[in-house]
């Protein structure tokens, strides 16, 4: 088992701060996943857990660039879900939120637009047993 923890903080300019901080967090596995997305892929597969997504505590998606151009869907690798996403900044879920995609998000299917290659960081806390 391994402890996560997370904080956040948002700052705006010449006003308030809002922070979060959590309790450790036991979950059964992590996962750090680097992959660049060349200019012009479609719908590049990449394989995130293979349990539903009630076992996802945490999900962090960045990258290298951001822009309209630069877009995911969720995939259980059956059906792709409804929704694709726009990597217009950070992309983090945690406490339930992943619940909100309309298929557990076992892969993420990964489009590039762009004219520039992109490093995508995934990090994800799971439980590894149903």
């Amino acid at each position: 088992m391994a402890l996560v923890n997370w904080s956040l903080s948002i700052q705006v300019t010449g006003g308030p701060t809002v922070s979060v901080t959590t309790n450790p967090n036991e979950v059964q596995a992590t996962d750090r996943i680097e992959v660049t997305i060349k200019a012009g892929d479609k719908d590049k597969i990449v394989m995130l857990q293979p349990e539903p997504a009630s076992g996802i505590h945490l999900l962090l998606i960045k990258s290298s660039y951001y822009g309209a151009d630069l877009t995911f869907k969720v995939s259980d690798g059956q059906k792709d879900g409804n929704t694709q996403v726009k990597l217009l900044g950070p992309q983090f879920f945690s406490g339930g939120a992943v619940g909100l995609f309309d298929v557990s998000p076992n892969q993420l299917k990964i489009t590039n637009n762009s004219a520039k290659d992109s490093l995508i960081e995934i990090f994800i806390a799971r439980d590894a047993t149903p």
